[in-house]
């Protein structure tokens, strides 16, 4: 059975996700074209590979294709089929996590080599918040501030904490 700290970090990653596209939804185009040294690609570009990753793993955890089929970095996607998309995948995470989730299965994965379900489940997990992370370095680089609630929290835990009613500010 899915414990329920695993369970937070998966509807976290999934909650980042669509806050992060909805973001993007209001951005002007030049932006979403920004770049910076040291991150993935274009600010616009890093939420599509981050989405088309996680297809990925979860083909590797439950051998299904996601619906609409896989997603590659270079696909064309507008932001309201991405977001669908993450919604999707969260869905489908926390399901392969179900009451028959085995850890320790050992999962070939697409390029030959080998994992257990639960480090490509971490993998999901850690591959999402690094990629968030990216954007909001693109975004300081270009002088703009990351988006944050009013408590002043972005996309970080602490920020779904507050959305979901699982913290408090003084």
């Amino acid at each position: 059975m899915i414990g329920k700290t695993l369970l937070r970090l998966v509807r976290h990653n999934t909650w980042a996700n669509l806050q992060l596209l909805a973001f993007c939804a209001r951005l002007p185009q030049e932006q979403l074209a920004w770049t910076t040294p040291g991150v993935y690609g274009t600010f616009q570009a890093t939420p599509q590979h981050t989405i088309s990753v996680e297809h990925g793993y979860l083909l590797a955890l439950t051998g299904e294709m996601p619906p609409g089929g896989m997603l590659t970095p270079d696909t064309g996607v507008r932001l309201s089929d991405l977001a669908t998309r993450a919604g999707s995948n969260g869905e489908r995470l926390e399901q392969a996590l179900g009451i028959a989730f085995e850890p320790q299965r050992v999962i070939t994965r697409r390029n030959g080599g080998k994992a257990t379900a639960a480090i490509i489940v971490a993998q999901y997990i850690h591959h999402g918040s690094d990629h968030r992370t990216h954007v909001g370095t693109i975004l300081g680089a270009h002088g703009v501030e990351p988006p944050l609630d009013a408590q002043g929290s972005g996309f970080d835990l602490w920020g779904y904490g507050n959305t979901v009613g699982e913290v408090t500010r003084p």
